[in-house]
């Protein structure tokens, strides 16, 4: 029999796991836009619909994200990905702190995933580890 810890670290894996698959979906399909510059890009024409920062980003750079998606209430969840692992999830071989979606349909996604819950009626920025 599995003690709670480990139980409680299966889960989190699945769930890394299923942040993983939905984000290379998203990327197959078009719906992401990776690096922090075109993301701050796609948050200030609109285009985003939330934005996903590593785990491993600079403070800075969680910063100048949160500020600018707060301004335009593009909501923003702290992935429990390191910046390596977020890169070769959506297949790209530089690496990348942050990407953003821009298909709310993938957002649908993570959402009967349960690994977030949509904050779009509030529209205030927030904070998720997944």
């Amino acid at each position: 029999m599995r003690n709670l810890s480990e139980k409680n670290s299966g889960i989190k894996n699945n769930n890394k796991n299923r942040a993983e698959n939905i984000l290379g979906l998203a990327k197959k399909a078009g719906a992401i836009i990776s690096g922090t510059e075109l993301v701050i890009e796609s948050v200030r024409k609109k285009r985003a619909c939330r934005v996903f920062v590593c785990s491993d980003a600079s403070p800075g750079t969680l910063k100048k994200l949160s500020d600018k998606a707060g301004y335009y209430k593009i909501p923003v969840t702290k992935l429990d990905l390191t910046m390596s692992e977020l890169s070769h999830c959506i297949g790209l071989t530089r690496l990348t702190a942050a990407v953003s979606l821009t298909n709310k349909n993938f957002l649908k996604l993570f959402e009967l995933s349960e690994l977030i819950e949509l904050t779009e009626l509030t529209g205030k920025s927030t904070e998720v580890h997944l």
